[in-house]
């Protein structure tokens, strides 16, 4: 049974370790897409059914139009937007989620033709059991430079983040 225990812990952060880096590598793929065609793409976090995705905003219109390209990155079943219960904001970082523009509900970020983003800001990614407030070992932190438009991914390692 103990096996069983550990196994599960480490594919839940296993999970949101995997889920931090999609994150990250769907904002590079949003770069290097707005640079090399000269208009936005939307990133979009569709935060029920757990996927990035991204659009190129032919139009620049900032809006996902019908027709307009779309690539998803899913994020693992175990992973939970979110801070998780009992976990300390990351430099001050205390909403969900940076703020945003968004596409009905669902937040979104715009990578500028130039490959800036349109805001700086913090992404949290947790497990359901982080999200319970059960444990503090799979908290992550993906912090977004505007002017780079990169992802830098932290852990919560009681007591203070550190980065991954």
């Amino acid at each position: 049974v103990t096996h069983v225990i550990v196994h599960l812990v480490f594919a839940q952060v296993g999970q949101v370790d995997a889920a931090a880096r999609t994150v990250g590598m769907a904002l590079i793929t949003a770069r290097a897409d707005a640079v090399a065609r000269g208009h936005n793409v939307l990133v979009l976090f569709d935060t029920t059914r757990r996927v990035v995705r991204t659009v190129w905003d032919l139009n620049n219109n900032r809006r996902a139009d019908i027709g307009e390209k779309s690539r998803p990155f899913l994020l693992g079943e175990r992973v939970v937007f979110g801070r998780g219960a009992g976990i300390p904001a990351f430099e001050g970082a205390t909403t969900e989620w940076p703020p945003m523009r968004s596409s009905g509900n669902t937040p979104m970020l715009v990578v500028q033709r130039n490959g800036a983003l349109d805001r700086a800001g913090v992404i949290y990614l947790t497990s359901r059991k982080g999200s319970a407030g059960i444990g503090d070992i799979d908290a992550r932190a993906v912090r977004l430079d505007r002017a780079t438009g990169r992802a830098t991914v932290f852990l919560y390692a009681s007591p203070e983040w550190r980065r991954q």
